[in-house]
């Protein structure tokens, strides 16, 4: 090899390591910008850049602090009858009960009436509010995620509510 070639490759190997040290420094060095699109008074996950739809409204409970903790959803493996159950502390909640997208309740999917038949599709247990993926039972089903609080295992009584 020539002198020139030499320098040349020499050359090239350092543009190819200075290149490749920069685009590990930007993957592993730069914090990405985050801007919080919050208003104030919704809850959000900023990090995922997501936002709690405004229609969503506050639990009368405890709801799970960091999501990030929460358990992985598992098959129900039972198909016992279970009922939606807008009752909490004696006090009808939701005439409707809402049913959402996941535990974190970013969005709505649906509402069913208090007292409707679900099928129970998963569980999810959580350090503070356990959730389960439910599927309406009749004409028109829908799906979505409900506390458990809203939740009962025996026939809820709806003559009494309305």
């Amino acid at each position: 090899m020539s002198v020139m070639t030499r320098k040349h490759l020499v050359f090239a190997a350092a543009f190819v390591l200075a290149v490749m040290a920069g685009v590990v420094g930007v993957f592993f060095f730069n914090e990405p910008d985050t801007i919080d699109h919050t208003v104030a008074g919704e809850s959000s996950d900023t990090s995922l850049g997501l936002v709690r739809d405004a229609n969503v409204p506050d639990l009368p409970f405890a709801d799970n602090p960091d999501p990030t903790v929460c358990g992985i959803p598992v098959q129900w493996g039972s198909d016992s009858p279970a009922w939606l159950n807008g009752m909490y502390e004696g006090e009808l909640l939701q005439s409707e009960v809402l049913l959402y997208d996941s535990h974190q309740r970013f969005s709505l999917t649906g509402s069913a009436p208090h007292g409707s038949p679900v099928e129970i599709l998963l569980f999810q247990e959580n350090p503070v509010l356990d959730f389960y993926l439910v599927k309406t039972v009749g004409p028109d089903p829908q799906e979505g995620w409900i506390p458990a609080p809203f939740l009962s295992f025996d026939p809820v009584d709806v003559s009494a509510t309305g």
